[in-house]
C-alpha cells in the first residue's frame, strides 16, 4: 500500500512538470482574434514512460472542464492560450499516415489523441537552478504566424532556437524567468511564416509562469 502511494506521488510530481503542448493551440486554421484561444487537455498515465495527451474535440467551457472527475491514472493540464495565428495536427502520434486521428469519448466528452510524452525532465544546458523544464513530445504539429507578428524566441547557450507556442491561461506573470546563459529575443516577421515542429518536439517551459517554447526551429 505504501509503495502504491509513493508511485502515485512520484507520478503527480512528474505531471506537474509536463508539457504544453501539445494542444497548446489545436486550432485548425482558425483566425487569430482579440479573444485568446484556450484549449483543454487530459493526460492519461499509461506508465511513467508513456503519457498520452488528449485534447478536447468538442467545445468545452472552463466550468465543464473543471467539473470532470478523474481516476488516479488521469490528470488535467492547465488551460493553454495558443500563440500562433493558426495550427494543424496532421495525424495522431501512433498513426501511419496523415489525416488519421484517434478519437475517443472520455468522461462524457469527445477527445482527440494528438501528442505523447516520450521523455521527461530532459537535461538542459546551464539550467542548474531548474528554471526551465524540458520534455520531448511526439506529435505532428505545424504552426503558422502572420506577417507583422512578434515572435518570442528562447535561445539556448548552443544557439538553438525555440519559438513560444503557448502560455498558461491562468498565469500570474507575463515574464518568464530563465537562466543567465539563455536569452529571449523578440523577432518581428515581415512575411507569413509556417513552421513544422520537429517530431519529437523539445518542449521547454519556464518554471515560474509555464510559458511553452518548442523546437528547435530554423528561420
Amino acid at each position: 500500500m505504501r509503495k502504491n502511494i509513493l508511485i502515485l506521488s512520484v507520478i503527480t510530481v512528474l505531471l506537474l512538470m509536463i508539457i504544453g503542448c501539445t494542444k497548446d493551440d489545436i486550432t485548425n486554421d482558425i483566425d487569430n482574434t482579440e479573444t485568446k484561444r484556450v484549449g483543454f487537455e487530459l493526460l492519461e498515465i499509461v506508465s511513467l514512460t508513456e503519457i498520452l495527451v488528449w485534447i478536447n474535440d468538442e467545445q468545452l467551457s472552463q466550468e465543464e472542464f473543471d467539473s470532470i472527475k478523474l481516476p488516479t491514472n488521469w490528470r488535467k493540464n492547465e488551460p493553454r492560450e495558443g500563440e500562433p495565428d493558426s495550427a494543424t495536427f496532421s495525424r495522431s502520434p501512433d498513426a501511419t499516415q496523415d489525416g488519421v486521428f484517434t478519437k475517443e469519448v472520455h468522461f462524457g466528452y469527445q477527445w482527440l489523441f494528438n501528442a505523447q510524452v516520450v521523455q521527461q525532465n530532459v537535461p538542459l544546458p546551464g539550467n542548474v537552478n531548474g528554471l526551465l523544464i524540458g520534455n520531448y513530445i511526439a506529435k505532428y504539429h505545424q504552426v503558422q504566424f502572420k506577417a507583422g507578428r512578434t515572435l518570442y524566441i528562447l535561445i539556448s547557450p548552443e544557439s538553438e532556437e525555440f519559438v513560444r507556442i503557448s502560455r498558461d491561461a491562468n498565469r500570474t506573470t507575463d515574464t518568464p524567468i530563465i537562466p543567465d546563459t539563455w536569452q529571449i529575443e523578440e523577432r518581428i516577421i515581415s512575411e507569413d511564416l509556417t513552421l513544422d515542429l520537429p517530431n519529437p518536439t523539445l518542449n521547454i517551459r519556464a518554471q515560474n509562469n509555464q510559458d511553452s517554447f518548442q523546437g528547435p526551429v530554423s528561420f
